[in-house]
């Protein structure tokens, strides 16, 4: 995490150790509900600074409960967030007092309509890697196990979604093999997939569908494009996602 977003929440935050214990927004992870007054829910993952003063232990107590009471209050599920920074403490006073400096990042839940994108020959689901959310985390199948990880989308728009991101035609390659991974969603059209017949996933980008490389059935095998064969059931797609 870069030094400036550290020193940019330090140089905003105001709070005395009063104001942090009477704040409506430091909620426990345990306490914080699912719901949320956010007036709609969230649909991109996002990070959140939470900031604690006081004695030591208590500052990080509060700057944790600050975090996860933003993500709470911008509709975020607490188990949907983990903590990525900190915590980073800097003395304030001489006097055995710190402010403290976390960070968490949120996942938005699946939205509606989400399910499993299952291999027909492998029996597998589609899977995001570790369920990273970095710009090329890999996408690969995997014993489906129902988690964020497998929840998939195929909007309107032509995009396939999972954990708020994008299934990405890699690097917008468009020869056979090109790998497929998880990307912000930018809407370039190696972004756009559409299903047509036969439980084909194709890529309006190459025209090329998507395939279990190699015939691989094993979890972790990498998916990636390859010239469409409507009877190669290693291209052959189903499930809720797909309305199918």
């Amino acid at each position: 995490m870069k030094l400036a977003r550290w020193l940019s929440a330090a140089a905003a935050a105001v709070f005395t150790v009063t104001a942090l214990f009477a704040s409506p927004a430091a909620a426990s992870p345990a306490a914080a509900t699912s719901t949320s007054a956010a007036t709609s829910a969230p649909t991109a993952p996002k990070y959140f600074t939470g900031t604690g003063y006081g004695p030591y232990n208590i500052a990080v107590d509060g700057a944790w409960n600050s975090a996860y009471g933003q993500a709470v209050g911008e509709g975020y599920e607490t188990f949907r967030c983990s903590r990525t920074n900190g915590p980073r403490a800097m003395p304030i006073g001489g006097n055995g007092y710190y402010q403290v400096l976390v960070e968490i990042y949120c996942n938005p839940a699946p939205p509606a309509g989400s399910g499993q994108i299952v291999g027909v020959h492998s029996g597998k689901c589609l899977d995001v890697k570790a369920a990273g959310t970095k710009d090329g985390t890999p996408i690969q199948i995997y014993d489906c196990n129902g988690t964020d990880a497998q929840a998939w989308k195929l909007e309107s728009d032509g995009t396939v979604r999972a954990l708020g991101r994008c299934m990405d035609v890699q690097f917008a390659k468009t020869e056979n093999g090109a790998l497929i991974g998880l990307n912000s969603c930018h809407q370039g059209l190696n972004q756009k997939w559409e299903a047509i017949p036969g439980g084909l996933l194709r890529s309006v980008h190459s025209g090329k569908c998507l395939d279990a490389l190699g015939w691989a059935t094993g979890n972790g095998a990498r998916v990636g494009l390859w010239d469409c064969s409507p009877t190669h059931t290693n291209q052959q797609w189903r499930g809720s996602a797909l309305g199918t």
